[in-house]
């Protein structure tokens, strides 16, 4: 789909996720245009808390985890936000980075 100019849901899949930044407006009225493509989770941040949705037939529930990053919750999610605003990008890609493997790890 990279190259698409133009996307045709009868031949190309929705994406897996929607990540919205609430900042300056609210995203939710979005809600039913990804709800009726298909998407399968919506992830809020409204510069404070992290907020996953999940598509429970035609609409989005919250939930706590994700299930396109099953390790991942909302509360990480908002924790990895709050300390990206307090530390350098490069450290905070290396804590992050080092989290996700603890957690496969862990998982495996």
């Amino acid at each position: 789909m990279r190259d698409n100019e133009e996307v045709d849901l009868t031949v190309d899949p929705p994406p897996d996720l929607v990540i919205e930044i609430d900042i300056t407006s609210p995203s939710l009225d979005k809600f039913p245009l990804y709800a009726a493509v298909g998407v399968p989770e919506v992830w809020r941040y409204d510069g404070t808390h992290a907020m996953m949705y999940r598509l429970a037939g035609e609409r989005y529930i919250e939930v706590t985890h994700s299930i396109v990053l099953p390790l991942l919750t909302n509360e990480h999610a908002t924790r990895f936000l709050a300390e990206r605003k307090q530390v350098p990008s490069t450290v905070w890609l290396r804590a992050v980075r080092a989290w996700a493997q603890d957690q496969r790890t862990v998982s495996d």
